[in-house]
């Protein structure tokens, strides 16, 4: 008994480290959306957001004493995480150029669906019909929160947004791994210095660096850097705990967290399909973590104690 409350609570704390990590990343595209209009640069923006990254996971590991080694077996796959998160960051960012950022996100957002397929076919991993069922509610209510249906289908742009969701999906299966093995901080440390050194690479192929022009801009610029990293973070250590596929879907709710952000300090409104697919995805992550809990909880039969599927 005192083992299985152990487990409840421990999984109560891995959600709740997705949920904050969810708030967190709530903030970076408001962020990089008011850096970029102050006249910064994609690159400087990237380029920006791993200086913070390594520059907060640094001394943090140290004065922690975190170990910093990596995996024998585990330099590839560092490698082929650092390499995704550069092209997940840089395909969204590109994106927003040629569609309407609600489908770019619509588009991204679907990438719960490739981390269980993946878990599912490499691990064995296998959901319940009803707990596919609610990822599916989940994808139509972000479709009706977020995606208006008014802007331009460009196929580039949706091109580019499909080649974020697949480094997304690339991203959460290599980098859980590596998580439980090596920690959250560490490993985003590694990640933040690979695209650093990446973007150093970059440099000498003419792209432009563009700096903020006011105060806005840098606090903007500081804010996508930090708020990231903490995302980011505390997602691997929430999905340490609860596993890749459940805080995939769970954090599905950093739109509906944006929208109250967006609602409290910008003063945007809400319509009332807005809030009816807020609600919609609300309830579906509930109804998902409802089943699970449900599907977990051991039962007697005929005197022997199973588990339910």
């Amino acid at each position: 008994m005192a083992f299985t409350a152990f487990t409840v609570s421990k999984q109560k704390i891995g959600i709740i480290l997705i949920i904050i990590s969810s708030i967190c990343f709530a903030f970076v595209p408001n962020s990089a959306k008011l850096a970029l209009d102050d006249g910064v640069s994609l690159y400087f923006l990237l380029l920006s957001r791993f200086i913070i990254g390594s520059a907060i996971l640094l001394p943090y590991l140290l004065v922690t004493r975190t170990s910093f080694q990596i995996p024998r077996e585990g330099y590839s796959q560092l490698i082929l995480t650092g390499i995704s998160a550069l092209l997940l960051l840089a395909a969204t960012y590109h994106a927003v150029d040629f569609i309407d950022i609600g489908l770019v996100l619509l588009i991204l957002y679907s990438f719960p669906f490739g981390v269980a397929i993946l878990a599912q076919v490499k691990r064995g991993e296998y959901l319940s019909k009803s707990r596919w069922l609610c990822m599916g509610v989940v994808l139509a209510g972000l479709g009706i929160m977020i995606y208006d249906g008014q802007g331009d289908i460009n196929v580039y742009g949706v091109f580019i947004s499909v080649l974020g969701l697949i480094s997304f999906i690339f991203f959460i299966e290599t980098s859980s791994q590596l998580a439980i093995k090596m920690g959250g901080a560490a490993l985003n440390f590694y990640i933040s210095l690979i695209g650093f050194l990446i973007m150093l690479a970059i440099l000498p192929f003419g792209l432009i660096i563009s700096l903020p022009e006011s105060a806005i801009g840098v606090m903007a610029i500081s804010a996508n850097g930090i708020f990231f990293v903490l995302s980011w973070v505390l997602f691997f250590e929430g999905s340490r705990i609860i596993g890749a596929t459940r805080a995939s879907l769970l954090a599905c709710v950093e739109p509906l967290f944006a929208a109250l952000l967006a609602l409290a300090f910008l003063g945007q409104q809400l319509s009332l399909m807005e809030w009816f697919g807020f609600f919609v995805v609300l309830s579906a992550i509930f109804a998902f973590e409802k089943i699970g809990l449900h599907h977990n909880q051991p039962h007697r039969h005929q005197g022997n104690i199973t588990a339910s599927d």
